[in-house]
């Protein structure tokens, strides 16, 4: 059971840090570092250049160490990943058949591994397509459902198939999950604006060019940059409604929301501040974006984790749910 459990919350973890090197592969134009698979310029470790004959060049463009590094490390972890979770899948076919599993393990190691192999071809579709916008996004939101199909799992085994005991108002019974919901859809956004490289197209803050929502007829880019904004700040408005309902309604959840509505600001704050780098600070751009992904994915995992303890309470609470 030890081993088990530790086995998920390890690739969990490995799923977070690829996610990351991910981010940073798309920023740092890297996603065709490497033009064959699984070698990479027909080698498992393609270091240093001198060994590869003709060097880092695809189709005319000549790649850095530092792309090849990226888009290499991004497959060793993606590797480490589906080999993680097969040893997890292993470890639960054998609780299964000795009667060992609570109730809903099978359906959240069910949902990891199928997740999983559509991210698998998810990986392939954005290789295929040269890691257009519209497949970014998807293999980004594919991602973060499996980051939170993994946090599933581990809050059942943690919580050993116990359920919450508190009582939660329906208002909160719907507000956390549509939480949930609003912060997935702001970063499916995000994935947008940032793989189109529109990042800095309206400038700062409020408007966009003297508009506050450009018609995406006359400017796509414009349209969807404004649209990132207002989602994000519907969720830092909804984490205060989430505050202000559990306060009233269920002190039991009180940490929960206030955990998440801290997270949100951190996240807008990293948004802003990502948001002046492009003009003004283009050196601190790269990093801030992956940074405001970093962040992103961990206030997705916190605001899992609020749905999670809807469900099971404080049973083997996880990530400041």
């Amino acid at each position: 059971m030890n081993i088990y459990a530790r086995l998920i919350g390890f690739t969990l973890l490995l799923t977070y840090i690829l996610i990351i090197v991910g981010g940073a592969t798309r920023v740092y134009d890297a996603g065709m570092a490497c033009p064959d698979w699984p070698h990479c310029y027909g080698f498992y470790i393609p270091f240093p250049e001198s060994k590869i004959p003709g060097g880092y060049i695809v189709a005319g463009q000549h790649y850095t160490w530092v792309q090849v590094a990226l888009e290499w490390g991004h497959r060793a972890l993606a590797s480490l990943v589906g080999f993680g979770l097969l040893a997890v899948l292993c470890l639960g076919v054998q609780r299964l058949r000795g009667g060992h599993m609570v109730k809903n393990e099978a359906l959240a190691l069910t949902a990891a591994v199928g997740l999983l192999i559509i991210q698998i071809g998810l990986g392939g579709l954005t290789v295929l397509h040269s890691n257009i916008h519209w497949s970014v996004v998807i293999h980004l939101g594919n991602a973060m459902l499996f980051f939170g199909a993994l946090a599933w799992l581990r809050r059942v085994v943690a919580s050993n198939g116990q359920t919450a005991t508190e009582s939660t108002p329906l208002a909160l019974r719907i507000s956390v999950p549509a939480m949930a919901v609003l912060v997935w859809v702001t970063m499916l956004i995000g994935a947008f604006v940032s793989s189109s490289h529109v990042g800095g197209v309206c400038g700062g803050l409020f408007s966009c060019a003297g508009n506050w929502m450009p018609s995406p007829k006359v400017d796509l880019g414009q349209h969807i940059h404004m649209q990132h904004r207002l989602y994000a700040l519907l969720t830092v408005v909804f984490s205060i409604v989430l505050v202000v309902l559990a306060k009233r309604t269920a002190p039991h959840l009180r940490k929960v929301a206030v955990h998440i509505h801290l997270m949100v600001w951190g996240q807008a704050a990293l948004g802003i501040a990502t948001l002046y780098s492009f003009a003004s600070y283009p050196e601190y751009y790269y990093p801030l974006s992956i940074a405001h992904l970093a962040w992103g994915t961990l206030l997705w995992l916190a605001a899992v984790g609020g749905v999670l303890t809807l469900r099971y309470g404080k049973h083997g609470r996880y990530h400041g749910a």
